[in-house]
């Protein structure tokens, strides 16, 4: 009998951080409220993802084909509920972001988690 190995995406959090870090470290010495924003609005695409990805692959194999709908609904669900609420948790917790940094920051780290998940599921 063969089965399908669980692809590791719990390493594409881990190198978005790896990305996310530094480019806000450098944008810290020329801008603080730029570098929060950067920051935040990364974290803020990651850490849901994160979720996903961990609720998504709980279970595999096809005896299992219930519960690995059951989790992948799950793992959406609290995608969509954990970005909303981060978005609302960080918009009234502080009212001096840089916009367009935060929420270019929480796109550009979408392209980015596509290219890592493509490649570590072609190895």
């Amino acid at each position: 009998m063969t089965s399908i190995p669980r692809p590791s995406l719990k390493t594409v959090p881990l190198y978005q951080l790896a990305a996310l870090l530094p480019i806000s470290g450098v944008l810290m010495l020329l801008d603080a409220v730029a570098a929060c924003s950067v920051l935040v609005g990364g974290l803020i695409q990651v850490a849901p993802q994160a979720w996903f990805a961990s609720q998504a692959f709980k279970y595999t194999g096809a005896r299992q084909t219930d519960l690995v709908l059951r989790s992948m609904y799950r793992g959406e669900t609290g995608k969509v509920i954990l970005t909303a609420t981060l978005f609302a948790v960080a918009f009234t917790l502080y009212k001096q972001w840089d916009y367009f940094a935060l929420f270019a920051a929480f796109i550009l780290m979408m392209p980015l988690q596509w290219l890592l998940t493509k490649r570590i599921l072609k190895h």
